[in-house]
């Protein structure tokens, strides 16, 4: 009779494990890889081409030009002069006079950049650079600058005529 009591305790032990919920021994999962992109995407405006006539004879601000811009990515800004100047038509280029361009741009927390015309004529020149991710998200990459285009002392040099130059205002992604 003990035996049989020892049996059935044996017996009893392996039923109660049978009992016991399946799911905690049997589990599948499923792991579902995700991706996804969004293209670089800058705007600038104004945008396309516009004229501004520019008094030759006031070595003093000549007016501003606000830009507003936004990239959602890592961008720079960049100015290019075609002539380095304002190229005297009459002369054929003979005289050429150089005009300086002050950029400010609010929100970056950077002072004012200054460049010269003749700087810029044989390669663009940077004038803003932002490669801070979190600042881009945080304000939609969105920024107003403002650039102002004066002459030195042109007075003295400055002769009868016109006068001409292409300044190109470049928004690029660096992404």
């Amino acid at each position: 009779m003990k035996t049989l009591i020892k049996f059935a305790a044996i017996a009893a032990v392996p039923a109660a494990f049978a009992a016991s919920p399946a799911a905690a021994q049997d589990s599948e999962s499923y792991t579902l890889a995700l991706s996804g992109s969004v293209a670089s995407n800058c705007e600038l405006v104004p945008e396309g081409s516009g004229s501004y006539g520019v008094d030759m004879l006031d070595t003093g601000n000549q007016g501003v030009l606000t830009i507003v811009y936004s990239c959602n990515s890592p961008y720079t800004v960049s100015l290019q002069s075609l002539n380095g100047g304002m190229r005297h038509a009459e002369s054929g280029g003979a005289v050429n006079i150089d005009y300086d361009v002050e950029a400010s741009f609010l929100g970056l927390g950077i002072g004012a950049t200054s460049t010269n015309s003749a700087s810029m004529q044989a390669s663009p020149v940077v004038i803003v650079t932002d490669n801070d991710w979190a600042n881009i998200l945080v304000n939609g990459g969105t920024r107003t600058g403002n650039l102002d285009l004066s002459f030195d002392s042109i007075a003295e040099y400055a002769v009868a005529g016109t006068y001409s130059d292409e300044l190109t205002i470049t928004l690029a992604a660096n992404y």
